[in-house]
């Protein structure tokens, strides 16, 4: 899956956009760039911080944004994968620190999945919200005698 229809769109957005391309240019094959790009849709379609839509259902203005997220992140991650990924393999293993390379990791951060702040300010319109500050209704000051919990219509 993917915010592009074809590689093509996303050399021409990558060429657009970014002043050195180098780390894109060295992707070494198409197939390769295409995985990136799709790693990039997942890393963002997926991500509990935003409600995307499917290529499908976004509207032109959407796709857009979107197609814009995606290029970042797939830039971010052609730069950043292979040490993200040992990175949180340390972390994994429960390592807090590296002595060599004078590291440290956050234990807590384990499970939160790296995107760019570029990317989430691009995506801030789709933002799912703060667990636990759903919407629900709350008892008020009612002339009836119900509560707000009372079920008042059969719709089966």
């Amino acid at each position: 899956m993917s915010y592009f229809i074809n590689l093509a769109d996303a050399n021409a957005q990558i060429a657009a956009r970014k002043f050195d391309t180098a780390p894109w240019d060295e992707i070494p094959t198409d197939a390769a760039k295409l995985a990136c790009l799709a790693q990039a849709y997942d890393r963002i379609y997926y991500s509990k911080e935003f409600i995307l839509p499917t290529y499908a259902e976004a509207s032109v203005a959407d796709l857009v944004v979107l197609q814009k997220a995606q290029i970042e992140m797939a830039f971010y991650l052609a730069i950043h994968a292979s040490d993200e990924d040992r990175r949180k393999g340390l972390q994994a293993q429960a390592t807090v620190g590296a002595g060599i390379v004078k590291e440290t990791y956050d234990k807590d951060k384990l499970y939160d999945t790296p995107i760019p702040p570029f990317v989430r300010d691009l995506l801030c319109a789709y933002l799912a919200g703060d667990p636990g500050q759903e919407f629900g209704a709350v008892d008020l000051c009612r002339d009836e005698n119900e509560s707000v919990g009372t079920k008042v219509c059969d719709f089966d």
